[in-house]
């Protein structure tokens, strides 16, 4: 089988602009870590797009190189494959539109459904979807629908964002009015509690009627002047609140079909409990170092799934700590 894993920073989705250096590096990471797990299975050839301005990979793939059209090239490159693993941001619907190009094609789509990436994309939406699941949320509101708050401080945020892009602490609700009208008007802002604890993510492997967690991780989030940033997770580092976690899992898959393939969730673990703030429906960070951690091939487990639907080990899959420096750009 000849499988297009396209990793949208790297494979020539900023070719016509410039390149943040940190998600560079960390979709290259990402790539990489995935690339490296398929070129270990039998029968597997691999195409990559990648941008005319970065180097290629150390690894057995085969290279389109993107000068000007991303889209076109993305179009060729999925012509000449059987499947698609996308990487992508969910902003502007970017990783959506893949899906259903990829849907649309007849090739084998490795991800997430078009219409559960469509839910997923959006943080109201989301929330939304697992409330009515019973599964613990955050609350969220669209900007200018949100109850007011006085001297308390909250998050405000992308409705359609990645990572801690763009996500700021505010003061208050005169601070929070204030903030909005600076910025794009295009932009949907959603707003939500400042919530205290632990910043922590699943990584879930999905499929037919089954789920499986392998990885319950740490997320190094540090604040900053009013900001977030993620410096680097800790894979498999929370060894509390297991079996928890995996319930959490079940019920956001029940609240969310269409969840396929790898999955991840970003929540927050507070003196109550952990608390669902997003779900990624697509490779993150994490992946990196999980098949280090757990001792197994997370993409054979994909291609398993591929196969057959329901050939999932239920239940947890435990590992070892593997630490994910973003800063450095190492796994350790």
């Amino acid at each position: 089988m000849r499988i297009f894993v396209f990793e949208y920073i790297t494979g020539g989705g900023c070719v016509n602009e410039e390149m943040i250096p940190s998600l560079k590096a960390e979709g290259d990471m990402m790539l990489n870590a995935i690339v490296r797990d398929l070129t270990e299975l039998e029968s597997i050839d691999v195409l990559i797009s990648r941008d005319v301005r970065l180097d290629s990979l150390s690894l057995p793939t085969n290279i389109h190189w993107v000068e000007d059209d991303w889209w076109s090239a993305w179009l060729t490159c999925v012509n000449e494959v059987d499947a698609v693993l996308p990487i992508a941001p969910e902003t502007n619907g970017v990783l959506e539109s893949l899906c259903r190009a990829v849907e649309a094609s007849g090739k084998l789509l490795l991800n997430s459904s078009a219409e559960a990436v469509s839910i997923a994309s959006s943080k109201k939406a989301t929330v939304d979807c697992l409330a009515m699941q019973g599964v613990p949320v955050i609350p969220t509101w669209r900007f200018g629908a949100h109850p007011r708050f006085n001297n308390q401080p909250l998050v405000v945020k992308p409705d359609q964002g990645v990572g801690c892009q763009d996500i700021h602490i505010i003061a208050d609700e005169a601070a929070l009015i204030e903030y909005v009208k600076s910025r794009d008007p295009i932009i949907e802002w959603v707003v939500q509690p400042y919530m205290a604890g632990q910043s922590i993510s699943m990584s879930i492997m999905v499929g037919h009627s089954c789920v499986c967690l392998v990885g319950t991780n740490i997320q190094r989030v540090v604040q900053m002047n009013d900001g977030f940033y993620l410096l680097g997770c800790v894979v498999n580092g929370l060894k509390s609140h297991q079996v928890e976690l995996l319930e959490l899992a079940k019920g956001i898959c029940a609240a969310i079909p269409g969840l396929w393939g790898y999955v991840g969730v970003d929540l927050i673990l507070t003196e109550q409990g952990p608390v669902v703030l997003e779900i990624n429906p697509r490779l993150t960070t994490a992946y990196v170092g999980l098949s280090q951690s757990t001792g197994r091939n997370l993409a054979a487990m994909i291609m398993q799934l591929a196969e057959c639907p329901g050939a999932l080990p239920t239940g947890l899959i435990t590992g070892e700590c593997v630490h994910i420096d973003l800063e450095l750009g190492r796994v350790a």
